[in-house]
């Protein structure tokens, strides 16, 4: 079982030690906790306790439902608010990295005030927690033939939890199984489309396979043969996917607006919230909400496509994940995880680029978004490559890797699955993605810095004082400074969480004192994530993904050692907070000029520090004249994924909105109640990421 429920003293902590995620709740005074059977709980639960204390105090304010017994609910708790009960049975849900459930058999008080939420009764308090842990449930094997692909792809579903509207919270999605290429189809018993009455016709080639993918798998739809690209339902439903926009685009707009259209409609069942994205879609659309929730799947498709994709764009929560996938056969093994994220695949486009159009496109495009452009000595200052460094060449020794640039697609993170190297883009590895779910939890988070060389030890001393601070989940830090080859070897076959690795690399190995360790010839790697921050260290951190880790920050060309120092620096305060490496490098990266010779391999959710809440959160402010306009943007990690929700934690706004993407906005005029609004968050003003208590107004 992964869950733990323990009482510390005053604390009460349950504990995912696989996804290593923990909740905290505080007590008035210490308390024992008896394990007791989760039936009691009207959710499934993977460990339940009793609590032999009246009150339990979480230390932030989450979106709150009180349900009574049957699991119906009688009240969502605002960010000030009060609810009292008379005697009965309640269920308090509470929105954590560990999904939490408090159950009160007696009279019930729940308290919030913006900064925390109270549980009290004068009978007795049970706590559960569930695990947001989703791995595949299994494999399926297939051949390259297009058609019996069109099989595998159409049993993908069987992970779906329901095939309500409900199915657009990513809880209730379950991870596909996995897909591995073999001699002949082999579907383990049970897993087959969910069968929601609904299926996909399109010809048989994978580069018509391939973009249905997500589509089929998010409505439970067979994939099968067919002339025309169309979706076909019951009672005559028919809708072509071959719009204005070419089939793969009507594909993507399809999906998008069948989850925002279900997450209106779900406010009409089990969760009746005030949800933003419902008040602005009703003002361009009249469809009835309430009559399309319980209609069948080809009815609510009938009525959602009925609507111009054109008119409710504006509303699509923003896509985590867009995928460009080459047709290739060997890449359906992606497919599972891409799905996962309910990504939307494209055939790959882009332009091949080299390392100094891509350094000149990273200095233009930080001067475009507004910033101070560096001075000469800065871009042409130190490198972390060893030969330039020293002064003796223009670039890194060995041949550097061909860079490509994709065709932007507006998501949080594009992953690329063909040739070359993509610039601003996830380098997709099916070697990383299995790696994680070989991830052996461990009891502490363990987390390495080493500095190779001593002109860097400014980025090195940062992240020594940072990494862990204030984490209440065990933490372990080791720096080391100076390693030899056989030392560097040993660390990195260390199991280890993180390594953050500071220092000079070439194509064939990290520079060491001795000379220079080449990943490719470890037998062993045991760091899950890495950050190489060090000139082209791309080939070096796809060699560690193929011996065991997990995912990774790279470099693509040689980098300036000023702006690598600020990239590294706003990365460690970052994956400090609770971001995963992909949305931590994509703040970073607007650091610095150097920042877009900067990009992920492998899986890109690997976080390395739990954050407060779900989804990371960066508090974003912008002075315009005699005010301040402030946001909240909700960046995805493993946790948060389109159909998602978060309320404002500044402000008058306590509607629900989609995430990922900007939360609302709030304008102060008065510095001091902007700093107490905002007290405690991750900032980015002026361009630089920074604590709240730091802020300079």
């Amino acid at each position: 079982m992964s869950i733990d429920i323990a009482t510390r003293g005053t604390a009460l902590h349950v504990t995912d030690s696989i996804e290593q995620r923990q909740c905290v709740l505080r007590m008035p005074e210490a308390a024992a906790a008896e394990s007791i059977d989760g039936d009691r709980f009207y959710f499934p639960v993977d460990a339940a306790a009793r609590i032999d204390t009246q009150s339990v105090t979480l230390g932030s304010y989450v979106a709150t439902f009180v349900r009574d017994g049957e699991g119906d609910v009688v009240a969502q708790m605002d960010r000030t608010d009060q609810l009292d009960l008379d005697s009965g049975e309640y269920l308090i849900e509470l929105e954590q990295p560990v999904k939490l459930y408090v159950r009160i058999e007696g009279p019930l008080t729940v308290e919030t005030n913006g900064m925390t939420t109270t549980v009290r009764t004068q009978g007795d308090l049970f706590v559960a927690g569930r695990s947001r842990h989703n791995h595949p449930a299994g494999t399926i094997t297939t051949t390259d033939d297009p058609r019996e692909m069109m099989r595998a792809v159409s049993a993908m579903s069987s992970s779906l939890k329901t095939t309500s509207v409900e199915r657009s919270y990513p809880t209730l999605r379950g991870h596909p199984p996995e897909i591995e290429l073999g001699d002949e189809l082999a579907i383990p018993e049970g897993m087959a489309a969910a069968d929601a009455g609904v299926r996909i016709e399109v010809p048989p080639q994978l580069r018509f396979v391939y973009p249905v993918a997500p589509l089929a798998f998010y409505l439970g739809a067979e994939v099968v043969p067919g002339n025309v690209p169309r979706l076909v339902g019951e009672e005559g439903f028919s809708y072509r996917l071959g719009g204005a926009g070419g089939f793969e685009e009507t594909v993507a707009q399809t999906l998008k607006q069948t989850l925002l259209f279900d997450c209106v409609a779900r406010t009409e069942g089990f969760y009746a919230v005030d949800l933003a994205e419902r008040e602005d879609v009703d003002a361009v659309v009249d469809l009835d909400w309430a009559d399309l929730y319980g209609r069948s799947l080809s009815e609510r498709l009938d009525a959602y496509l009925s609507i111009p994709y054109e008119r409710i764009a504006d509303y699509v929560p923003e896509w985590k994940t867009a995928g460009y996938v080459a047709p290739d056969p060997e890449n359906a093994e992606l497919l599972p995880y891409l799905i996962d994220d309910l990504a939307t695949i494209k055939t790959p486009s882009g332009e091949a680029t080299t390392a100094e159009q891509v350094q000149t496109d990273s200095l233009f495009d930080f001067a475009r978004a507004g910033a101070s452009t560096p001075s000469t000595d800065a871009i042409t200052g130190p490198t972390r490559s060893t030969t330039r460094a020293t002064g003796r060449a223009q670039a890194p020794q060995g041949p550097l890797p061909d860079l490509v640039e994709p065709e932007p697609t507006g998501a949080f993170e594009t992953v690329w699955a063909d040739d070359g190297v993509p610039v601003g883009a996830t380098k997709a590895s099916i070697d990383g993605y299995r790696n994680g779910l070989e991830h052996t939890p461990s009891e502490e988070i363990g987390v390495t810095v080493v500095v190779n060389d001593e002109g860097m030890t400014e980025e090195g001393d940062v992240a020594q004082d940072v990494y862990g601070d204030d984490a209440e989940f065990p933490f372990d830090l080791r720096v080391y400074r100076n390693l030899t080859t056989d030392r560097l070897k040993a660390v990195l076959e260390t199991e280890r969480e993180f390594l953050h690795y500071v220092g000079h690399i070439e194509a064939d190995g990290f520079e060491c004192t001795d000379g220079r360790l080449d990943a490719h010839e470890l037998d062993f790697v045991g760091v899950d994530a890495f950050f190489l921050n060090g000139c082209a260290s791309y080939d070096q951190g796809m060699a560690l993904l193929e011996n065991g880790a997990v995912g990774g920050v790279v470099t693509l060309t040689e980098v300036v050692n000023s702006g690598a120092t600020r990239v590294g620096q706003a990365m460690v305060k970052l994956l400090n907070h609770g971001f995963p490496l992909q949305s931590a490098l994509s703040v970073a990266s607007q650091q610095s000029f150097v920042g877009g010779q900067y990009s992920v391999v492998g899986d890109g959710d690997v976080d390395i520090v739990q954050g407060q809440g779900i989804g990371a959160m960066l508090t974003e402010i912008e002075e315009a004249e005699d005010m301040y306009e402030v946001s909240v943007h909700a960046y995805p990690d493993s946790d948060l994924d389109v159909g998602s929700m978060a309320s404002l934690s500044i402000g008058d706004d306590s509607r629900q909105h989609l995430v990922p993407g900007r939360v609302g906005k709030v304008i102060y005029k008065n510095p001091e109640q902007l700093l107490q609004a905002v007290d405690g968050d991750l900032t980015k003003y002026a361009g630089s990421i920074q604590w709240s208590n730091d802020l300079n107004l």
